[in-house]
């Protein structure tokens, strides 16, 4: 695992843990933004293990907002949590994702429909993924075709990104630039 990764990874559990830690209501809306920061690297890496952690921190904030019992989300996830930080920081990998799958199974017992927020995660993670690749030159159609998303639905996601369309260049530039080519 890369040490940006690493580390972007234990910062997002510290505070999923001091959100659970709080058990303040108004707290759990920042596990949907932590869910967000961690997909941001999901795709810049694509590495798995943070597609797992934006997942999971996703699900744990379904799951609280939904009322499901939080007590047991409360108790038991985070002492997991605890031990995951702990073995990701040792560089015990394996121990890490076997506490995170734990974390999973905890989740998908109090509530089946996290099935469902899974399947939402990825998709969304897939269209960040693909309008980063889109920003550095490839067609949508390409872009689309690699990650086997619909060409409709990443040009509807960035459509309501801030994207440059024609690059870095002013207008100016361009105008300069495509009159050097007429010009002879």
């Amino acid at each position: 695992m890369e040490e940006s990764v690493k580390k972007d990874i234990a910062a997002i559990l510290d505070s999923v843990i001091e959100v659970l830690a709080s058990e303040e209501e108004k707290d759990l809306l920042e596990l949907s933004e932590l869910s967000n920061h961690i997909i941001h690297s999901a795709s810049i890496f694509q590495d798995e293990d943070s597609i797992s952690i934006a997942l999971l921190v996703y699900s744990i904030y379904k799951v609280l907002s939904r009322g499901t019992e939080k007590e047991v989300v409360y108790s038991k996830i985070k002492n997991i949590l605890r031990q995951a930080r702990s073995a990701l920081q040792q560089d015990k990998l394996g121990v890490f994702r076997k506490k995170i799958k734990n974390i999973f199974d905890i989740i998908l017992a109090i509530d089946k429909k996290v099935s469902i927020y899974f399947e939402e995660l990825l998709d969304k993670a897939k269209l960040k993924k693909g309008s980063k690749i889109y920003e550095h030159g490839i067609s949508v159609a390409r872009v689309a075709e690699l990650l086997g998303i619909s060409q409709w639905e990443l040009m509807g996601y960035v459509g309501r990104t801030e994207i440059p369309e024609y690059g870095t260049k002013g207008v100016e530039e361009r105008l300069a630039f495509a009159r050097t080519l007429f010009s002879e």
